[in-house]
């Protein structure tokens, strides 16, 4: 929960909450200095109202209306001298759009800005991005936030229009990052890397047993070989990436259905139920049960 910096002035910050997991949205109306602890969760904020100094690790920046800050888990960073702001914060859980990777992977600016940690480890000097929008683009967000909130309000959450609302304003902000950045910052996936992706997604969605001696014939390259341009381009090895994904899939079947754990196991080609339960306390420190109780449909507001 984000900390209240409050001064003597008779007007104190304000938040206002939307949704429930996999999706929430948060307004904060700031006439105080703000500080946001290190989330567990990706984060987009969208600054709708006035200007602030924006506080982190690596200095201070001056902020308006028509910034954006994307921040990955373990950031923390302040809003200070706050002028009239009105800032709208969007978590998500990365998990929930499992399915959409083809919308993911053949958006490289997508990609790079709100999955590099969640799907990888990729390597980079900051998780934490800035930028500001076009100012003709600025209207177009504002419109995709208002949609989102007003289908969250509405205890839309976990319906399609959710999640594709979600989808296309990272579609929007990947097309500013890339502008901005001129490109600069997109991740660059060689064609065996993508091959690779696209196997393991089959494979795992099939539930299908991995074999990445399979990749040798599709790649031109050796398994070792494949392995090792794999970790450079990612920050993680392929079985590694491999039982992300699995496990990505898993949760979005426990965040969107009333599938039993076992049932996923046994559909997603985990060996048994307590190798999937194992797998999954791994990555999330939470096992699939008590996972689905805090974010799944059944799952109380907080």
């Amino acid at each position: 929960m984000a900390l209240f910096f409050k001064s003597k002035a008779t007007r104190e910050n304000r938040i206002e909450n939307s949704g429930r997991w996999p999706i929430r949205l948060t307004n904060f109306f700031l006439v105080d200095d703000y500080e946001f602890p290190p989330s567990q969760y990706p984060e987009i904020f969208f600054v709708k109202e006035g200007t602030f100094l924006h506080e982190t690790d690596t200095g201070n920046q001056a902020l308006r209306r028509g910034a954006i800050v994307i921040n990955h888990p373990s950031n923390r960073h302040t809003i200070k001298q706050p002028e009239e702001v009105l800032l709208v914060r969007i978590r998500f859980l990365p998990e929930w759009l499992a399915k959409d990777y083809s919308t993911v992977i053949d958006s490289p600016d997508v990609l790079s800005l709100f999955f590099d940690q969640s799907w990888f480890h990729y390597p980079t000097d900051s998780t934490l991005h800035v930028m500001s929008m076009r100012d003709e683009q600025v209207e177009y967000v504002e419109n995709e936030i208002a949609l989102l909130q007003e289908v969250l309000r509405a205890g839309r959450h976990l319906e399609p229009i959710a999640r594709i609302g979600l989808l296309k304003l990272m579609l929007i902000l990947g097309d500013e990052y890339h502008y901005y950045w001129r490109g600069d910052n997109r991740m660059e996936l060689r064609p065996e890397v993508r091959t690779a992706l696209d196997f393991i997604e089959r494979n795992v969605t099939s539930g299908e047993n991995l074999k990445l001696k399979d990749l040798e014939p599709a790649t031109d390259m050796t398994q070792d070989h494949l392995g090792r341009v794999f970790r450079k381009a990612t920050g993680v090895t392929l079985v590694d990436y491999a039982q992300r994904r699995r496990i990505h899939h898993a949760a979005y079947r426990l965040l969107t259905t009333t599938e039993t754990a076992k049932d996923i196991s046994e559909q997603l080609g985990f060996t048994d139920s307590a190798h999937f339960s194992k797998s999954f306390q791994k990555y999330f420190n939470l096992s699939p049960n008590v996972y689905r109780q805090k974010y799944g449909s059944t799952a109380e507001s907080d």
